[in-house]
């Protein structure tokens, strides 16, 4: 059998993934070329929805195409090493791309999880975290729908927040996948099938902030930008805003001042135990 060109894999590796096929991987190659189709048509529908900027997600296409220029080179290595180490079983021959196929199988499910990542949840669906990747998903979507509808651009920043836990969550599962189970879920905040409070009171405050938002946005401010000065709704627009922050803020002063006291009013209430302790003690010693 003849040796694999590192040169020919070199120029076919300009597209990921040919590179791979050419060395008869056929699994690996079309991993690169799918993650490389991906990452385009990424670019194509955010530059669609005109979200942050269209071509940001070809910040990634330089890393898979050197990723997948390096894979193919070790590989064509390592194919050709094989070659000229294998020996005929029988009479019948083992082609060398197929036995380092079987052994890049786990590295391929590692790849194709991440890849898949890229689409917040779709990673963790194939991980078999269904619940989670419904949940991420969902919540994606909702994020990237409500800052369109309500076109309020403070949304958007949620959405690489999403993204980037998503795949790093999907890379640490895959390289640990003993030491993670399916336990983030929305079981955790239905405990006996009812909503926990903590849970329950910021996903209630949540959803009456944001239906407060949709009747501003579509209800309000059309009205007043007709009766009145287009500039004034905006200058309403940005005043409820703020106002939102600063009572946000305030509350969490408030309620990390509530917290303090507390400890300190528990603090003080075991220093005057222990002290009436001592003094029941002492009286004991001395009678």
């Amino acid at each position: 059998m003849r040796k694999k060109s590192k040169f020919l894999t070199f120029i076919l590796s300009f597209v990921p993934g040919l590179g791979h096929i050419y060395l008869g991987l056929i699994q690996r190659g079309l991993l690169f070329l799918v993650a490389t189709a991906l990452v385009v048509l990424s670019a194509f529908f955010i530059g669609i929805l005109g979200v942050f900027y269209g071509p940001l997600p070809l910040v990634f296409f330089p890393f898979i195409w050197l990723a997948a220029l390096v894979d193919s080179i070790i590989l064509a290595d390592r194919i050709n090493r094989q070659m000229l180490e294998a020996k005929p079983a029988g009479t019948e021959y083992v082609p060398a791309s197929n036995m380092l196929e079987d052994e890049l199988k786990m590295q391929n499910h590692k790849i194709l999880a991440v890849i898949f990542s890229m689409i917040p949840g779709a990673g963790h669906m194939y991980l078999g975290q269904m619940i989670k990747g419904i949940q991420l998903m969902a919540a994606f979507l909702l994020a990237l729908y409500l800052s369109d509808f309500l076109n309020l651009s403070l949304l958007m920043m949620f959405l690489p927040l999403l993204w980037f836990y998503s795949v790093f969550d999907v890379l640490h599962r895959v390289s640990n996948a003993d030491k993670f189970q399916d336990s983030a879920s929305l079981k955790s905040y239905f405990p006996a099938g009812e909503l926990s409070g903590k849970a329950g009171k910021y996903i209630g405050i949540g959803l009456v902030v944001i239906g407060c938002l949709m009747i501003l946005e579509r209800i309000v401010l059309p009205q007043l930008q007709i009766m009145l000065d287009a500039r004034f709704a905006d200058y309403l627009r940005t005043g409820i805003i703020a106002i939102l922050f600063i009572a946000g803020g305030i509350r969490l002063m408030m309620g990390n001042k509530d917290r303090d006291s507390s400890k300190d009013q528990e603090h003080k209430n075991i220093e005057d135990k222990n002290k009436e302790d001592n003094d029941n003690d002492s009286v004991k010693g001395d009678s």
